[in-house]
């Protein structure tokens, strides 16, 4: 009896086991309902499910991009999209620069003496011509009376001799010798003129003093500073480019200036003055920037950040968001046909919310910036487009879209095309972009250095 039940026991352990392996294995036999298994709740999956992995970028799609086997079944997912627009490289140069008043000089006396007076204290505004300082000028005086007397005489003497020219009572040579006189005692008078005048210094241009190096009662020489002038309406910002950019540079280019003297506050400038050649040695050119300063923000000698436009190249853009990454590296997901296709791409530049790329990617071409599941190549796609934005079909393409209109009141935002020449792969984008403006970087994404440009994405 005993034996019996062992015998029992066992057969309904191989029985158990039996059907637990063959349920693991997804044998033939279960791709079907089984009743007996049916009746205790246990569902079997069909054996023709597919299980395909993305390929990396080696690999190609059918279609003209992208990589991987096609697959994902004949169910559509939903996702949303928007068409790929044109961006511009923000492509600029920054370096070190220092600034200097629009007019600056130091001014000194034209001749040796002791200060009598100082009419203006540092800080204060002058106009051309003020006397900002005054030598004792005694003597320049007494020189300067002595003049007018001595050519006063001399002219008298000439009227004289022109009422005895007419009696003949003195000869011509008389008569020479008395206008020699007369012009020679104006010379004398405009020399001691002249000397009188240099015992003062007046302002050249209309600025602001610096401060007084010297006193009321100093004797001061030719040598001797006594304060410096600027004229600090406009502020000129020397740096330099490096040669590779020499020629990319131009006058009335845009140019953004900051300074720690002035945190959080950006002036904008523009090139003024470039040197006519590049300096051997350094293999640098020097540039001149411009930059109104009506409120006197600014002062010589500040040390400036500057920051020159470059045209920028064409490239198409995306939105950050559908940007993806592998180990393959980065790519976008297409949508063509009603067909999601993966498209490996470089980027070029990237912002917060734009990345230009490079690839077998044209403006106009439809990007999946999200789905509700995970994509594979092949997989059918519903698309809707992002709130705000209408997508347009390329050129060829017959795939419904679930949303083809905007948002009533709002419109299509126009295009904004490149400065550059057009170095990316792909033709200008005659599709409709999104309502806001055109895409155009802004941001910074390497380091920055004097001699060195940079880029930062859009």
């Amino acid at each position: 009896m005993s034996r019996s039940r062992q015998a029992v026991k066992v057969g309904l352990i191989a029985v158990v086991v039996g059907v637990a392996g063959l349920y693991i294995g997804k044998p033939a036999l279960f791709s079907k309902p089984v009743p007996l298994l049916s009746s205790v709740g246990l569902t079997l999956w069909p054996v023709e499910t597919a299980d395909v992995a993305v390929k990396g970028s080696g690999n190609k799609q059918q279609g003209k991009r992208g990589g991987g086997k096609r697959g994902g079944g004949s169910q559509e997912i939903l996702a949303r999209a928007r068409n790929v627009t044109t961006g511009v490289t923000d492509t600029f140069v920054r370096a070190i620069g220092t600034g200097r008043a629009a007019k600056m000089t130091d001014l000194y006396p034209e001749s040796s003496g002791r200060i009598q007076e100082l009419p203006f204290k540092a800080g204060t505004r002058v106009s051309t011509g003020d006397v900002v300082l005054r030598l004792d000028d005694a003597e320049e005086k007494l020189a300067v009376n002595r003049a007018k007397l001595a050519l006063k005489d001399a002219e008298e003497q000439v009227e004289r001799y022109e009422k005895l020219m007419s009696s003949q009572t003195i000869s011509t040579v008389q008569m020479q010798n008395a206008l020699l006189a007369t012009n020679q005692a104006r010379l004398d008078l405009d020399k001691a003129s002249i000397d009188l005048d240099r015992r003062l210094v007046r302002a050249p241009f209309e600025g602001i003093l610096g401060i007084m190096d010297v006193e009321i009662g100093d004797y001061v020489t030719q040598s001797s500073r006594i304060t410096g002038l600027d004229d600090r309406s406009s502020i000129l910002v020397e740096f330099v480019v490096p040669e590779r950019f020499a020629n990319k540079v131009k006058r009335g280019d845009t140019v953004e200036l900051r300074t720690e003297a002035m945190p959080g506050h950006t002036f904008s400038g523009e090139l003024t003055a470039l040197e006519n050649r590049v300096n051997s040695e350094s293999r640098t050119l020097k540039v001149q920037a411009t930059v109104a300063n009506p409120n006197d923000l600014l002062r010589s000698g500040i040390a400036f950040d500057a920051r020159v436009q470059l045209e920028g190249d064409e490239w198409p853009s995306v939105p950050s968001i559908a940007l993806k990454w592998d180990r393959s590296g980065p790519h976008v997901w297409l949508a063509e046909n009603g067909e999601a296709l993966r498209t490996d791409v470089t980027v070029i530049e990237r912002s917060a919310d734009r990345v230009l790329i490079e690839g077998e990617v044209e403006p106009g071409d439809i990007v999946i910036t999200e789905s509700v599941r995970d994509l594979r190549p092949g997989t059918k796609v519903t698309l809707q487009a992002e709130p705000g934005f209408t997508l347009t079909k390329p050129e060829g393409v017959n795939a419904p879209l679930v949303s083809e209109t905007q948002t009533p009141g709002e419109n299509a935002g126009a295009q904004r095309k490149g400065k550059g020449n057009g170095q990316g792969k792909n033709k200008p984008d005659t599709g409709q972009t999104d309502k806001s403006e055109p895409v155009k970087s802004s941001g910074s994404q390497s380091g920055i250095s004097a001699d060195s440009t940079t880029k930062s994405s859009s």
